[in-house]
């Protein structure tokens, strides 16, 4: 089952939540981590965990419900809000034969495209989008989850190479904004 874990993805968006629990300018802002699988998300969590760094354990351990620092999959996310979440497309195309897959789960069953919907509206200030193929990959996709996750995907490389206009709502931070990390 190694086809459904990317431990690639999990060190980058272990470093982001680091490099965020430890900026002083960022850390008030909450964070929420979603995987398209379970299998990630709990490789992602030990990862948080096996880092020893005090800011990120203590996000982990908070007991406030609201502000602590969540690691979900795309089904568990309904309902939970934090300022920054954090979204991993978890496959790669290296794992499967330089192929991306068309299985994603959750998102290509009925409905899936709801369930990317909730995940990324939890967010209350910005989405970090972290995958490991181009969205193009999934161009030819066929269930409507996948397409919207190729919608999604292809709107966040925009913004990230500013090819996308700034959004007309000022923000009280310069750089906040959707962005997407196309490793």
């Amino acid at each position: 089952g190694g086809k459904k874990i990317n431990p690639i993805e999990a060190d980058a968006i272990v470093n982001e939540v680091r490099r965020r629990a430890n900026d002083p300018a960022l850390k008030s802002q909450s964070i929420g981590i979603v995987t398209v699988n379970l299998q990630q998300r709990e490789l992602i969590e030990q990862k948080l965990r096996e880092i020893n760094d005090k800011a990120v354990a203590d996000l982990l351990d908070s007991e406030n419900d609201t502000e602590n620092l969540f690691v979900l999959n795309l089904e568990s996310v309904q309902g939970r809000e934090r300022d920054v979440i954090i979204l991993g497309t978890s496959f790669s195309p290296k794992a499967t034969g330089g192929r991306t897959p068309h299985n994603f789960g959750p998102l290509i069953s009925a409905g899936g495209e709801r369930r990317l919907n909730v995940a990324v509206t939890r967010a209350r200030r910005l989405v970090v989008v972290f995958s490991s193929f181009d969205p193009e990959d999934l161009s030819d996709a066929n269930s409507v989850g996948l397409k919207h996750l190729y919608e999604y995907l292809k709107l966040a490389q925009m913004v990230s190479n500013g090819e996308w206009p700034a959004p007309s709502v000022s923000s009280p931070v310069g750089d906040d904004r959707h962005r997407a990390e196309i490793g």
